[in-house]
């Protein structure tokens, strides 16, 4: 007599599980379907400097820690002299000094380069897509983008990358670039400019005492150029500096033995490939 009653609760239970689940599948698909805010997608990996992020809805900027997570909605900043790398599932992006970048609520997943310099690292999908200026980009492999005012240039370092806007698509590969301005489409693919060379320091490093800057020299290329500090094994960036002509001092905060390189803009807003590095020891005082 137990054994039919038992049976029963089970089954009520089992219904109860099923119907809340499909609840909370319709809430979440609603919220993506909707373009809703608030749903987290990348992790602040690293920053140097002041990173704040304004959610969707607010007013103030609020400055970002290590290990903090994004979401739909919103708008990323660095200073002046800052970088920020930012870890997605299906890639890397390093915003260089003075860049925006927002995420955001829509029906298909984006980013969009408001402002400056970043570079975009991984494998791509087409279901994502970076969106600068009145273009739109899709691909993968290594990108750099710069967007100042109405001019947007883009450099594939590595891999490809659809490049569309005004109605035409343009296919950039490793070692090519292509940019365009404001409404118009984007020009034919061209090759990226040469990477500045006379690295000072360059193979053989240069001591500098903790708590002095480095100067850093190059032949310059172009008229403007993007300097970067990294760690001596590996490419996440842990320093970056805008400039136009060399000297370039920057204070390494660490002990050790560190990497750095450059590269240039041309007229045209395109960015060669980095340099070959030099190399900076940092020892205690």
């Amino acid at each position: 007599m137990g054994q039919p009653r038992a049976r029963g609760h089970r089954t009520w239970v089992i219904l109860a599980v099923v119907v809340l689940i499909l609840a909370v599948s319709s809430v979440v698909t609603a919220q993506i379907s909707s373009g809703a805010a608030g749903l987290t997608v990348a992790r602040l990996e690293w920053g140097d400097r002041p990173v704040e992020r304004r959610a969707e809805g607010e007013d103030s900027w609020q400055r970002l820690q290590v290990g903090d997570r994004l979401r739909t909605g919103d708008r990323l900043r660095t200073s002046s002299d800052g970088v920020a790398r930012l870890d997605f599932p299906w890639m890397a992006v390093t915003l260089g000094p003075s860049s925006v970048l927002s995420i955001p609520a829509s029906k298909v997943l984006s980013t969009v380069l408001e402002k400056g310099r970043a570079e975009f690292s991984g494998p791509g999908r087409d279901i994502v897509k970076i969106r600068v200026g009145r273009g739109e980009i899709r691909g993968g492999g290594r990108l750099v983008l710069w967007h100042e005012g109405e001019r947007t240039a883009a450099a594939a370092l590595g891999g490809a990358f659809r490049v569309s806007g005004a109605g035409k698509t343009v296919v950039i590969q490793a070692g090519e670039g292509t940019s365009l301005k404001g409404a118009q489409p984007p020009l034919v693919a061209m090759p990226l400019p040469e990477a500045p060379d006379g690295l000072v320091p360059g193979g053989d490093p240069a001591y500098v005492r903790s708590g002095n800057p480095a100067e850093l020299y190059w032949t310059p290329r172009g008229g403007e150029h993007h300097v970067e500090v990294l760690a001596l094994e590996g490419d996440d960036v842990l320093l970056a500096r805008n400039a136009s002509t060399p000297p370039v001092r920057i204070e390494i905060p660490w002990l050790g033995t560190f990497r750095w390189r450059v590269s240039a803009r041309d007229e045209r807003g395109l960015e060669s490939a980095p340099s070959s590095a030099g190399y900076v020891c940092v020892v205690d005082r």
